[in-house]
């Protein structure tokens, strides 16, 4: 089965030699989210993908390195990094631990531009009363 890992470091002299191993193990299956931070799909453990990209050993060249497996996530990010999630991690695990309050991978960007979208509609009406308000007031003392 298809699990998806957040990899990092906490060096910023480890980022390049971080991003060699995973491109190098994982050409196709990872995502870049900041600094020092993938996103990486593979079969397996955090345990594994840890070994697979040689973080574990003392003699490793990136020390300062994590492996989380990811069983659930929810957020506001830009659409590619769910969109990506959307191609690799397979539905049935995308959607196993959600409850019915929850959103997750492409839902939350429609989620978050549908809140968008209320409140953009929200400050146009407060404005409109604010406009009416002005101008039955200006009306009001202008006729005195």
């Amino acid at each position: 089965m298809i699990n998806l890992f957040l990899v990092g470091t906490f060096r910023t002299d480890n980022d390049g030699r971080l991003e060699q191993a995973i491109a190098g193990h994982y050409p196709d299956n990872h995502y870049a989210i900041g600094r020092g931070q993938w996103l990486v799909t593979a079969q397996g453990t955090a345990t594994a993908v840890a070994q697979t990209l040689d973080i574990l050993s003392d003699s490793s060249r990136v020390s300062g390195c994590y492996v989380f497996w990811v069983r659930e996530y929810v957020g506001r990010a830009k659409p590619g990094m769910w969109e990506w999630m959307d191609s690799k991690v397979p539905r049935s695990v995308r959607d196993s631990n959600t409850s019915d309050r929850q959103f997750t991978s492409g839902e939350t960007k429609h989620d978050f531009l549908w809140q968008a979208k209320r409140l953009i509609a929200t400050l146009l009406l407060i404005l409109g009363i604010a406009l009416a308000s002005f101008v039955v007031i200006s009306r009001f003392f202008s006729g005195r």
